[in-house]
């Protein structure tokens, strides 16, 4: 994930029409660069003729809109840009243009603002489904919803009030709809900010994303298919329940009240002694790592992380602590284990060449969270499994087959 801007534009093919138009719309003078540089060196001073602009709200908000459109340029970004974007033909034509995902969050910024911020606001709330904060739901499938203004204006207008009443904020309130093509869901987003921005900005030294940062904004995706929903808003528990509450009453026109979902923790416990796969060379994958740990100690309340460094080591933590603490043994006190990191590295793909080797990283924070969702769906399925047979979660049931009635003779 690149979020510098010097970074960014070393990633980008410069001296195209689409980075002029870019600059020219936030009233940069491309006159001042030499266009007919090489890359890295057309990079640099591009860079430096950015930061050194004698209008300081020039540089600021140039710079600010380079590292927005950073956030779509990673993985998760991509996807958020694909489903959001994937039904308009002129888009995806555009798209199957353009080499990089940077051309294309670049491209999307210029082009299409409207379905760029659609975009940053659906990365976002992924983001934010990884917060203790978020809840989930379930709720009656409505595979062919459609929530028109009349019923947008009545959840914002009943979630609004809610806020007014409780905080002293929402007198301002604008409700939209982003479709999530992939995902077959809807995200609800209500904005609460007095004054509506969807670029961002600096002020005074902090970039400020306006409604992009879920501090004011409210969004609830619901799966049609499903009506599995979730809720990513601030407040606390009761505020999310006026979410869901004003969605069901207003968007799906039901009584019904909707039920939470606890989600199930990982069992970081069972990573005591390390990490294996049964049969890891038909999954291409190479010895697995535990790169670190945390551990608590519930009688002073210390939290201690052992962690292998640099991303060369293929040495696991569990073997080095029991090495490096013969006596005391950290691992076998029966501490909770409060964090973790796992990693997969793969073996080179002989078709693409070369020796570069893909690497996966599992991370565990001290809720049992995890962050499966920074993975693709192909990924998620090869990790899944991994999970049970490391102990983590355990395996799902599967129903018994009703007996066989006895053949009549």
């Amino acid at each position: 994930m690149i979020y510098n801007h010097r970074a960014f534009l070393r990633n980008l093919p410069l001296a195209t029409d689409l980075m002029r138009e870019f600059l020219s719309e936030h009233v940069f003078d491309t006159q001042a660069v030499d266009w007919s540089a090489e890359e890295p060196t057309l990079a640099e001073a591009l860079a430096d003729a950015i930061e050194s602009h004698p209008d300081t709200s020039v540089r600021d908000d140039l710079i600010a809109a380079i590292e927005q459109v950073a956030q779509l340029a990673d993985g998760a970004g991509t996807r958020q840009m694909l489903t959001v974007c994937s039904t308009d033909p002129k888009i995806t034509a555009a798209f199957e243009t353009l080499e990089s995902p940077e051309e294309r969050a670049l491209w999307l910024y210029v082009n299409c603002p409207a379905k760029f911020n659609e975009a940053v606001l659906a990365r976002l709330f992924d983001d934010g489904l990884t917060r203790g904060s978020s809840q989930r739901w379930t709720l009656p499938p409505f595979p062919a919803l459609q929530l028109d203004e009349t019923a947008q204006k009545a959840v914002s207008s009943t979630v609004a009030a809610y806020y007014l009443k409780k905080f002293g904020y929402g007198h301002h309130h604008k409700p939209y709809v982003v479709t999530r093509h992939i995902e077959g869901s809807i995200l609800v987003v209500i904005d609460l900010s007095d004054h509506a921005c969807n670029r961002a900005r600096w002020e005074k030294g902090d970039l400020r994303r306006g409604p992009l940062i879920l501090s004011r904004t409210l969004v609830l995706n619901y799966q049609l298919a499903t009506g599995r929903t979730e809720t990513v808003a601030p407040g606390g528990a009761a505020a999310q329940q006026t979410l869901v509450d004003a969605f069901a009453k207003h968007g799906l026109k039901i009584k019904e009240q909707a039920k939470q979902i606890f989600p199930a923790r990982y069992q970081l416990d069972s990573l005591r002694n390390g990490v294996d796969i049964f049969d890891r060379e038909s999954l291409g994958i190479e010895q697995p790592r535990l790169k670190a740990i945390s551990v608590y100690r519930p009688d002073d309340g210390l939290c201690s992380e052992f962690k292998v460094l640099g991303r060369e080591s293929r040495a696991s933590v569990e073997t080095l602590v029991k090495s490096s603490y013969p006596a005391d043994r950290p691992l076998d006190r029966n501490w909770p284990i409060v964090g973790a990191t796992i990693e997969l590295p793969f073996y080179p793909e002989a078709s693409k060449g070369g020796d570069k080797k893909k690497s996966l990283r599992l991370r565990f924070n001290r809720k049992g969270q995890a962050n499966l969702h920074k993975f693709t769906e192909g990924e998620r399925k090869l990790i899944e499994p991994l999970l049970v047979e490391w102990g983590l979660v355990p395996a799902p049931k599967v129903a018994s087959p009703a007996p066989a009635e006895p053949v009549q003779q």
